[in-house]
C-alpha cells in the first residue's frame, strides 16, 4: 500500500501483482489421452492458462517418450473464451518437439545418382524420428520462480566416413564418398532438448543442443537440423485442410490461393527484417515456429533455392518447379519441412489436412573450415561454421499457437523485437 496526497485528500492505493506475473508455473505427473505425461501449466500474457503435456519414457507408456502429446490455450471463439486443445496426430509421427536430422546427399565412388550413406550402403533410414529412441527426462528448476523447464536427452545415430572429406568453396566434396562399409561408420550424436515455460508469456521455448563429441573431427558426417518436429492437430480437433503455408528467412513467403495445393500461387520476395519462422493455417487457427532472434543474427543457415526472392509468376517463367508438376517451389527448396511432402503428386490441385511442422537448415553441419559460407541462391550466401569450437550446435525455437490473422500470427511474432516467448536462462 502507498499513499498519494491530492491537496487535503489522502488516497490510499493498494497495488496487487497480476497472477500472470507472480504465480508459479505448475508441474504435475498425470494421464493425458491414455499416456503418462509431465504436464506444465502457466498463465500467458492475457492471464489465461496454457499447458504442454510431455510424454514420459516408460511408466507404462508404449514406445518412447520425449515430446509433447497435447497443448492447450484459451482463446475467444464465437464470442466466448474457450479452451483450445491441440492433440498429437494419430499417425506414426504424431506429437511434437522431437529431433530429426536428414543426412546429406553425396556423390559416391563409381558414379550413379547421389544418395545418402545410410540408404545407399546400409539400406536403412537416413532421417529417423527421435521418438523411436529412448530418452531420459527430468524437470529442471530455473533461477526465475516464474519459470520451469523439462529436459530430454538421447543419442541420435548419424552415418559418416572414417576419413574426412572436406568441401570446395561451393560445398561439393573434394573427393567421392567410398561405398566400402569398412571405410564408413555409424556415429552417435548426443542430443539435448529442453522445453522452457514462463509465466506471462504465450509461447514455450524449445532449446536444442546437438553435441559433436561423438565425431572424431569435422568432415565425416554431414546433416541438417529439422527438430523440433512433429504433427499436431492444431485446429481444435476439426483437422481441416490447410489454407496457407508461410515462412520467413531472407524473405517472407506465403501462399496466396484459398487453400494449399501444389498449384497454389505464392510470393517469396518481400525482405524479412525479423526472425526466421514457419507456419501453417487451418480454418481460423495457426501453428508456427519462430527462432527468437533476427535473421541476420541466426546461425541456422538455409539450404539452396532458386525460388527464393521470387514469386509464382517470376519463378521459372511462371511455370513452377522445373522438376515437379507444381507451381509451388520444389519440395527440397522449402527452407523448413512442412506440408510439401503430404500434398498429392498425382493431382496438383488436391488439398491436404496433414499438419507436419519442423525446423530446417542447410545440410552441411559437421563440415569443418573448408566451407565458410553456404549459398542460398545463385547470387547470395550466408557465412557458416558447421563445426563450432564449442563442439555443440545450439539453437532455440518458440512454438506459436493461436488464432490466425490476416498477416499471420507467427509472422507478427517473428517481427519482434519481443517474441512473447519464454526467455528464462537455462541452468
Amino acid at each position: 500500500m502507498r499513499k498519494v496526497s491530492a491537496g487535503a485528500l489522502v488516497v490510499s492505493l493498494v497495488v496487487v501483482a497480476s497472477p500472470a506475473l507472480s504465480a508459479p508455473v505448475t508441474h504435475e505427473v498425470t494421464t493425458v489421452n491414455g499416456l503418462k505425461v509431465d504436464k506444465y501449466t502457466w498463465r500467458d500474457s492475457n492471464n489465461r492458462f496454457r499447458s504442454v503435456s510431455l510424454k514420459q519414457e516408460g511408466n507404462g507408456n508404449p514406445g518412447h517418450g520425449g515430446y509433447a502429446v497435447q497443448m492447450t490455450y484459451r482463446a475467444t471463439v464465437s464470442g466466448k473464451v474457450r479452451t483450445i486443445t491441440v492433440n498429437a496426430s494419430q499417425t506414426s509421427d504424431g506429437g511434437f518437439g522431437y529431433f530429426v536430422s536428414h543426412e546429406r546427399y553425396r556423390t559416391f565412388v563409381g558414379g550413379g545418382e547421389d544418395d545418402t550413406i545410410a540408404h545407399k550402403v546400409f539400406k536403412t533410414d537416413d532421417s529417423p524420428l527421435s521418438l523411436r529412441f529412448p530418452v531420459v527426462g527430468q524437470t529442471i528448476p530455473l533461477s526465475s520462480p516464474k519459470a520451469l523447464a523439462h529436459r530430454f536427452t538421447l543419442n541420435y545415430p548419424r552415418y559418416g566416413t572414417i576419413d574426412p572429406i572436406p568441401k570446395d568453396a561451393n560445398g561439393n566434396d573434394v573427393q567421392p564418398t567410398p561405398t566400402d562399409p569398412t571405410k564408413l561408420k555409424l556415429y552417435t550424436l548426443p542430443v539435448t532438448i529442453t522445453w522452457v515455460f514462463q509465466n506471462g508469456t504465450d509461447y514455450p521455448r524449445i532449446e536444442t543442443k546437438v553435441s559433436l563429441s561423438g565425431l572424431p573431427g569435422p568432415d565425416r558426417a554431414n546433416f541438417d537440423l529439422r527438430g523440433p518436429y512433429g504433427v499436431m492437430v492444431f485446429d481444435r480437433g476439426a483437422d481441416r485442410v490447410l489454407k496457407r503455408a508461410m515462412w520467413g528467412d531472407r524473405f517472407h513467403f506465403t501462399t496466396t490461393s484459398g487453400t494449399l495445393t501444389r498449384n497454389s500461387t505464392w510470393t517469396w520476395n518481400q525482405a524479412n527484417a525479423g526472425a526466421r519462422y514457419s507456419a501453417l493455417v487451418a480454418g481460423q487457427f495457426e501453428m508456427g515456429l519462430v527462432e527468437p532472434k533476427t535473421y541476420a543474427s541466426s546461425a541456422t543457415v538455409d539450404g539452396y533455392s532458386e525460388a527464393r526472392g521470387k514469386t509464382s509468376t517470376s519463378y521459372n517463367g511462371g511455370h513452377g518447379c522445373p522438376y515437379q508438376d507444381q507451381m509451388i517451389p520444389c519440395d527440397w527448396e522449402w527452407p523448413y519441412q512442412s506440408a510439401q511432402y503430404s500434398l498429392s503428386y498425382e493431382n496438383p490441385d488436391e488439398t491436404t489436412n496433414f499438419k507436419k511442422m519442423a525446423w530446417g537448415t542447410a545440410a552441411f553441419w559437421g563440415t569443418g573450415p573448408s566451407l565458410t559460407r553456404v549459398y542460398d541462391t545463385p547470387n547470395s550466401y550466408r557465412n557458416f561454421n558447421g563445426f563450432p569450437a564449442s563442439g555443440v550446435i545450439a539453437y532455440n525455437i518458440c512454438v506459436v499457437l493461436g488464432k490466425t490473422t490476416a498477416q499471420g500470427l507467427t509472422r507478427s511474432v517473428a517481427a519482434g523485437p519481443k517474441y512473447n516467448c519464454a526467455t528464462a536462462a537455462l541452468n
